[in-house]
């Protein structure tokens, strides 16, 4: 049902204040005239006049960005514009039917009032029930990879920004779970997983609302990280031989006990001055292709999404655009992840240009994929991406449907 409304939110939206807006006409045109066919007349032309004119008003603000969406300014700016059209409406039909310029003038003047207090109040309560956007974010990352904030920060942070639903999503591991602490319950909280999977370019598949206990998952994304650890210490011994002495007790104190990854080394690059920025240690010595860089183990895609799914999880690919493909190739990607599995694709990302946002919802809905929005917020490492996104509830309905089952 509530899926129902939301999909048809203008014009169920529409149905409710008619039924409100005639009850009030009644009483306003019985209580000048006394004459309740006058009274129910008018109601009967005005519940189509104004049926349309206030769908027409909600699709045309369905346009505008500003005030934001939700906020009160936004709905005390359109009681007033939908207040200026009714009226007229009112005014002009009581003067057709009653011929009197007196009675059409006072109902207008009245239903003003009671009108304007009545949208107002249908305005907050439509946007409080039934919030068009919702703010959440489904990628995140702690100090359990290459964030900076710990599990519990992070939920604090999203909280504070009104997210509705928060999802982490370390890579290749899901150690944050027994560390993130208690959930508010103002915000729902979703496992999840980002998984490194073998590509040319960039490949990660997310994974949501898995079984944390199941053994094959939980045993294969250890074994990840024990390669990972094992690529660490070779990247210790290429460093040093480049002149860049770092000990593995400052990268675990770096990661704050979390998982060390090549975030951690370039922050300890930057504070013994090995380089002079952050980015820099990435641009010249930890980037692919550069002198330090060392491959991660990855898993098979067709493993990564088989994994997710035995262990009740959905599966989704992450910034589509960072394979760096688009156009056919990216699509031949999707169909062939699909077959494996795939159920989802991370449409709404921080990064997506509007174009791209558009084109991956084409894909959701030509492929029967569910759509996702993520930021892939890291915290100090990725200072530009800031935690939540407000994205339209309607696209999200079917994730957030999924998980519930």
């Amino acid at each position: 049902m509530r899926s129902f409304i939301l999909k048809n939110r203008a014009l169920v939206k529409t149905i409710s204040w008619r039924i409100i807006a005639s009850t009030l006409t009644i009483m306003i045109i019985y209580g000048l005239s006394k004459d309740i066919l006058a009274a129910v007349s008018i109601v009967g032309v005005e519940f189509f006049t104004k049926m349309l004119f206030y769908w027409a008003h909600e699709k045309g603000w369905d346009f505008i960005d500003k005030p934001p969406k939700g906020s009160k300014l936004r709905s005390l700016i359109k009681t007033a514009s939908w207040r200026v059209i009714a009226s007229l409406d009112t005014l002009i039909l009581v003067m057709l039917v009653t011929k009197e310029p007196v009675w059409a003038g006072s109902a207008a003047l009245i239903e003003s009032i009671t009108k304007t207090i009545g949208y107002y109040l249908h305005e907050r309560i439509w946007n409080i029930g039934f919030k068009l956007n919702i703010c959440m974010d489904f990628h995140t990352h702690t100090t359990y990879s290459d964030g900076t904030y710990t599990p519990h920060e992070l939920i604090g942070h999203a909280v504070e920004k009104g997210c509705e639903y928060i999802s982490i999503t370390d890579h290749d591991n899901f150690e944050h779970i027994s560390h993130h602490g208690d959930i508010p319950q103002n915000i729902h909280y979703i496992p999840g997983v980002e998984i490194s999977a073998e590509f040319n370019s960039t490949l990660h598949i997310l994974g949501y609302d898995f079984d944390p206990e199941h053994t094959e998952l939980r045993n294969t994304l250890n074994a990840l990280q024990d390669a990972r650890r094992k690529r660490n210490a070779a990247m210790l011994k290429k460093m040093a031989k480049e002149g860049f002495h770092i000990s593995m007790e400052e990268l675990h104190e770096e990661s704050q006990g979390g998982i060390v990854g090549r975030p951690h080394f370039a922050n300890l690059m930057l504070a013994k001055s090995y380089v002079t920025t952050y980015q820099e240690a990435f641009d010249k010595y930890l980037a692919k292709g550069q002198p330090l860089y060392m491959d991660k183990k990855r898993l098979d895609p067709k493993d990564a999404i088989r994994l997710i799914r035995d262990a009740g999880g959905i599966s989704v690919m992450a910034h589509p655009y960072q394979t760096n493909l688009s156009g056919n190739a990216l699509e031949e990607l999707i169909v062939r992840l699909k077959s494996y599995g795939l159920r989802g694709i991370e449409a709404y990302y921080s990064q997506h240009s509007k174009e791209q946002v558009k084109e991956c919802l084409e894909y959701a809905k030509k492929y029967d994929l569910l759509v996702t929005a993520g930021s892939d917020f890291h915290g100090g490492n990725k200072p530009d991406i800031d935690l939540g996104m407000n994205v339209n509830r309607i696209h999200l309905l079917p994730f957030l449907e999924a998980i519930r089952k």
